[in-house]
């Protein structure tokens, strides 16, 4: 499996414990388990979904500063989920360039959500990219 690849599951799994409110480690356990996710990346996983839960809160004040027009409790939950997934990588992971956050969030935007959402979320995304290097 791929850190693309990985990344979708991160996206997945985001957007399941959003809709369902509820994080856990028996939940990632069977969601793990369902879908034969492999030990190797089962890892990189955790690792992002864990520090997206811990810093839930940061992640969704640098998305609503960087929304403009747009109110963050009217973004599809696809949409908050990839957005979550990329502002992880890029305010806590300073392993993966921003660029590579960026578009791997805008690949699976055109993957999973609507038309030309990918466009928002690549506007968004840079510009809190370019308020992280700044600081």
């Amino acid at each position: 499996m791929s850190r693309k690849s990985a990344r979708e599951w991160i996206v997945k799994y985001i957007f399941q414990a959003t809709i369902n409110e509820e994080y856990n480690n028996e939940n990632f356990e069977k969601f793990c388990e369902n879908f034969e996710i492999n030990s190797n990346e089962k890892e990189f996983i955790e690792f992002s979904i864990n520090s997206i839960f811990e810093n839930l809160n940061i992640i969704d004040e640098n998305i609503e500063i960087n929304l403009i027009g747009w109110e963050f409790n009217r973004l599809s939950s696809i949409d908050k989920s990839i957005l979550r997934v990329a502002t992880n990588e890029i305010l806590f992971n300073e392993n993966i360039p921003n660029k590579v956050s960026i578009n791997e969030a805008v690949e699976i935007a055109k993957r999973y959500s609507s038309d030309d959402a990918y466009r928002f979320i690549n506007g968004v995304l840079g510009s809190i990219s370019r308020k992280s290097l700044a600081e």
